[in-house]
Parts: structure tokens; C-alpha cells; sequence
């Protein structure tokens, strides 16, 4: 008797652990799957291309000269002989140089080159927090050659891939092993766990390989599609892989329930997503995120949480609160897709490049210019951006006029036995 009693309280225990364990752990591993460095490493150091300005670091550092205006400061006798440096204006970084084969004339040519803004070939050392460069091959910016990128093999980051192998395991966990304590009732359901690893699978595309390398090296367009992945498809199939009993579960979680309840609520998830897309591409802080791994990965972060939040009245069915009719997610999908309209507008039909980052990038294509690339992108992000919504409403009505019921869940995905 006393066995039995004291094996209670533990098993209780491990009953009000168990959620809050599952959504510590799923916070964690969603993180850690969205951290994919922002730019692309130097894995082929003897095919780098940088943009940027040869410096004199007397005059860069102690100066502040750079540009036009240090050529004069450089030109004092001895100086390049105290060694130069190359400034990479993308990415706001240093590098010393130590050597070169480009130049017969050392001297001369490092003083030739000041002041412009130039693409170099280099191969790249770096060493303690420091890099350095020996000069293979310069070119003015406007006739440089085409970027070597290989297609083959991908280059995968370990921290999504392991990010999202961790919150397919907790998922298949809840949904098993841990479903009776969670509160889960009924059969695995297979239709539901086949949209859920779809999402990751969506991630898994969208944050390794070459839209991921393309995106943050050449391509404002495959960036638009990066984007478009991450808060368009990849959160509808998060959010209908989740059976509802795990939803509600996971919602009513005391912490998260009324930050949850106001954040994913109408309108306050739709603004914050509108605010987070706004703000993503404000040219200034498009840049910032470009250059810093940081912001870059806080920034995919807001982009698919508020993304979640926003699809959550839709996606989330019989676990919201205050579920909406059909009717009602109709007219809430028709409003989403207009804040993206004069965006894209804004974009598209701009004069000159808008982002520095993809203006002074290393052109991958010969036919693709950094405007064009740029309206490409703007476009991508206008016609299919706009008109996947037309995809969920059209389910949305027919499955609500097919039915003739009232049904809040309206995106139920049926169990598979």
C-alpha cells in the first residue's frame, strides 16, 4: 500500500513534466534548427571573391581614410612598405595582406588601386580571431568575371540538420512514448506526422544547399524564395502536423498561455507579422542582417515565429480559443497578402539596387544584373508571394461548401490509420 502510494505522486510528477519538458526542449531544438550561419565560409580558400578597397591601415585606423581620400595619405614615402590591407565594404571586414602574385610591381600596384572599388580572388587565412589574404587576381567591379559556384556537392550546417532531427524526435516521442501522460488519446495519427516532417523537411531545403548559399552570397531572388518557404509554407505544415490534443496541451501550458492567447490572437499575430516583414526589408537593416550571423538568425527567428502567430487562427483549428468560421478565414487570408503588395511594389520598380549586400555581390549569372535580380526578387515576392494565398482559401471553401456545416476546423487533416 505504501509502495503504491509513494509511486503515485511520481507518476503525477512525471505527468506535469512531461509537457513542460516536451515545450522547453521544442523551443530549444526549433532555435538551434533556424541558426544556419548567414554567410557563406570560406570553405574553398583559394576561390574567395571579396569586394571591396585596398587600404592603408596607418590610414584607415589612425586616419579614418579610405576611399579616394587615402590615396594621398598613402602615397608618403615608405608607407605601402609598411605593409596594406583590403577592406571588404559587404561585409565591413579587414583582412591584412600577405602576399600577392598579381602585380610585378608590389608598390605600384597596391598605390594604382587605392581609392576603387575593386573584386579580388584571394586565398584566405584565418587564424585567432584574425584573416588575412594573398591577392591571386583583381577586377573593376563592372567587368569582373562570372563567381565559380558549384551545385554539387550541398553544403549542409550541422545545426539544422541536428536541429531539426531533435524536434522530429521530440515530436514522434509526444505523439508516442509520451502520449498518454501528455493527455494524447485515439491512434498515431500518420497524415499529421507526414505534414509535420514535411515542415522540417521545407526547413531543411530552405536553410542548407543552394538556396541557402545563393541567398546569402549572390541572389536577392532565391532569398525571396527562402523567405517565402520559411513564413508561407513551412508554418501551415507545422501547424496542422501538431494533432490538437498536443496543440491545446502545449498552448494551455500556464507560462505560455496568456502570451500565447493575446500574441496569436486577431489582429495582434497578423500585425506583428506585418511589422516583422516590414522591417526585414528596410534596406539598412537588410544589410545588417547580411553582414551579421547574429541578426541574420534573430531575424529568420521573427520571421517564423510571427508566421506561426499569423497562421495560428487558421492552422490551429478546434485548439483556438476563439476559433474563426470559414467565412471569417476567407476575408483573414484575403487581408494578409496586402501588406505585401506595395512592398514588393517598392522593390520591383526601383531605379537602382536597394540592398548593397546583392549591388556589390559577385554576379553568379551573366544574364542577371543586381537590378534584375532585384525586380526578379520583388516579383517573386508580388505574383507567387500573393497568389499562394488563393491555395488555402480555395480548400477553405470548398471543403466548407462540400461539407454544408459550420466547422470551426476547417483545415483538419484526417487521421490515417
Amino acid at each position: 500500500m505504501n509502495r503504491t502510494a509513494a509511486k503515485a505522486p511520481r507518476a503525477g510528477a512525471r505527468s506535469r513534466l512531461a509537457p513542460t519538458a516536451f515545450a522547453l526542449a521544442a523551443v530549444l531544438a526549433f532555435t538551434v534548427a533556424t541558426s544556419a550561419r548567414a554567410d557563406v565560409t570560406f570553405a574553398n580558400s583559394d576561390s574567395v571573391y571579396l569586394v571591396g578597397e585596398f587600404v592603408d591601415p596607418v590610414c584607415l585606423f589612425q586616419h579614418n581614410m579610405h576611399g579616394a581620400s587615402a590615396k594621398q595619405c598613402a602615397m608618403v614615402r615608405g608607407r605601402v612598405e609598411q605593409g596594406m590591407g583590403f577592406l571588404d565594404i559587404r561585409r565591413r571586414q579587414f583582412f591584412t595582406v600577405v602576399g600577392q602574385n598579381h602585380w610585378q610591381d608590389p608598390r605600384a600596384g597596391f598605390l594604382d588601386a587605392l581609392g576603387e572599388t575593386l573584386v579580388i580572388k584571394a586565398r584566405v587565412w584565418n587564424r585567432d580571431g584574425a584573416a588575412a589574404i594573398m591577392v591571386n587576381s583583381v577586377y573593376p567591379l563592372e567587368s569582373q568575371p562570372l563567381a565559380a559556384y558549384a551545385w554539387w556537392p550541398w553544403r549542409f550546417e550541422w545545426s539544422v540538420v541536428a536541429g531539426c532531427a531533435i524536434l522530429a524526435l521530440l515530436y514522434l516521442l509526444a505523439l508516442t512514448r509520451w502520449r498518454t501522460a501528455l493527455g494524447g488519446s485515439g491512434r498515431f495519427e500518420r497524415g499529421r506526422a507526414a505534414l509535420f516532417l514535411a515542415g522540417l523537411a521545407v526547413v531543411l531545403v530552405a536553410l542548407n544547399g543552394p538556396l541557402h548559399d545563393l541567398s546569402d552570397a549572390y541572389l536577392f531572388s532565391t532569398h525571396m524564395i527562402q523567405h517565402l518557404l520559411l513564413s508561407q509554407v513551412f508554418p501551415p505544415l507545422f501547424l496542422l502536423g501538431l494533432p490538437r490534443w498536443l496543440a491545446r496541451r502545449v498552448t494551455a501550458w500556464p507560462p505560455i498561455r496568456r502570451p500565447w492567447r493575446f500574441l496569436s490572437g486577431i489582429p495582434i499575430g497578423f500585425a506583428i507579422y506585418t511589422l516583422v516583414f516590414t522591417l526585414w526589408h528596410v534596406p539598412a537593416l537588410y544589410d545588417l542582417m547580411m553582414r551579421v550571423h547574429g541578426f541574420h538568425i534573430a531575424m529568420h527567428l521573427m520571421v517564423m515565429a510571427s508566421a506561426i502567430l499569423m497562421w495560428w487562427p487558421v492552422a490551429g483549428g478546434a485548439a483556438v480559443e476563439k476559433p474563426l468560421g470559414a467565412p471569417a478565414q476567407i476575408l483573414y487570408l484575403a487581408v494578409i497578402g496586402i501588406p505585401m503588395m506595395p512592398i514588393a511594389a517598392l522593390i520591383t520598380f526601383a531605379a537602382q539596387p536597394l540592398y548593397e549586400w546583392y549591388a556589390l555581390a559577385p554576379r553568379a549569372f551573366a544574364s542577371l544584373s543586381a537590378l534584375e535580380d532585384q525586380r526578379l526578387g520583388g516579383l517573386i515576392m508580388w505574383v507567387p508571394g500573393t497568389l499562394f494565398w488563393v491555395l488555402p482559401i480555395t480548400v477553405i471553401y470548398f471543403r466548407y461548401a462540400g461539407s454544408g456545416s459550420h466547422s470551426n476546423d476547417t483545415l483538419v487533416i484526417p487521421t490515417v490509420s
